[in-house]
């Protein structure tokens, strides 16, 4: 069961130019009302952007972003020295706003690239719109002096009949029917200076987001087990429910209840992270196979061959030579 803030997807609505009305759009709570199943969330936007007749209604967000739409995050963002500390301070934190994805910053030599890796399944283009917009839209907002330029956007979804409004948006170095969606940018943005920046603020902001994580509801567990085990495997460590635990400072029992409530196994999200960093090493890498193999945590590339297979029907190899 994957969640997400109630008050993004309301303001979220607005920025779309329609109202939200939970008692009316949304028929599944959490406990805790402030979040909400994403999975109502997808299937509404959905809706909507079929009645409303317009493909590209996800692209309006790009106009109506404000950093406020993120909640406690938009303004701890807004506090940071550059614009490289302000990405990496939306992809830790992104957790207390939705579970529904994760969000890495991949640092090359040139470039930098922002990647939602959803792990949920029937994303509608709406929502992944709307998201790339409301990213892109606050980057141009953090640093106003300078216009910043995708080099390139790769969208999960198939290409779509017209594409102006997405270019308009974008810029015409799309790339569709991808792994991952992904933002790519040149790497000097990262010391781009922030307008808003703040050291005392950003202090006070770092400390109140850690709180926040800590003790954010149980239905964002499996973010945090994403990262611990991603961790993990990236220190040679091949993790266990144990070591998370333990990283996480939580009981063993407290971590498997906290995944059953999400309808979750640890095995289950272990494989779901192998499966991303498969994807991301075995494209965009030139490590061999064999060293994939042992930083996954398979025994012997026998294993990993069996899990490509099923990850991917295909071999490391053949999947490899797709990109």
């Amino acid at each position: 069961m994957y969640r997400i803030r109630k008050s993004y997807v309301y303001l979220l609505c607005r920025a779309l130019g329609t109202v939200y009305k939970s008692s009316e759009t949304f028929h599944d709570y959490v406990d805790d009302t402030e979040f909400v199943e994403i999975q109502s969330v997808y299937e509404w936007l959905a809706n909507l952007a079929v009645t409303s007749c317009d493909p590209d209604l996800g692209l309006r967000a790009y106009r109506n972003m404000h950093p406020a739409m993120l909640g406690a995050l938009g303004y701890a963002v807004m506090s940071c020295a550059t614009l490289g500390g302000a990405l990496e301070r939306l992809v830790n934190y992104y957790p207390l706003i939705s579970s529904g994805s994760l969000l890495k910053l991949e640092l090359h030599d040139h470039i930098v690239k922002i990647v939602s890796i959803e792990v949920t399944k029937k994303v509608p283009r709406v929502f992944i719109d709307a998201g790339f917009s409301i990213l892109l839209a606050l980057i141009r907002w953090l640093v106003p002096h300078y216009y910043v330029v995708p080099l390139g956007v790769e969208l999960v979804y198939a290409p779509p009949g017209e594409r102006g409004e997405l270019e308009e948006v974008f810029g015409r170095n799309l790339k569709f029917s991808a792994g991952h969606n992904v933002l790519v940018f040149p790497r000097e943005i990262c010391n781009y200076p922030l307008i808003t920046a703040s050291p005392k603020l950003d202090r006070l902001h770092a400390d109140f987001l850690k709180v926040q994580l800590e003790s954010s509801p149980t239905g964002f567990a499996s973010s945090k087990i994403r990262r611990a085990v991603a961790q993990s495997l990236a220190l040679g460590v091949t993790p266990t429910l144990d070591s998370i635990a333990d990283a996480l400072k939580v009981s063993k029992r407290t971590l498997q209840y906290s995944l059953r409530n999400e309808g979750l196994s640890f095995s289950m999200v272990y494989n779901d992270v192998r499966q991303a960093l498969a994807h991301d090493y075995l494209r965009h890498s030139v490590y061999s196979i064999k060293y994939i193999s042992a930083t996954l945590g398979f025994s012997d590339q026998s294993s990993f061959y069996k899990a490509s297979l099923r990850w991917f029907g295909m071999t490391p190899q053949n999947y490899r030579d797709l990109s």
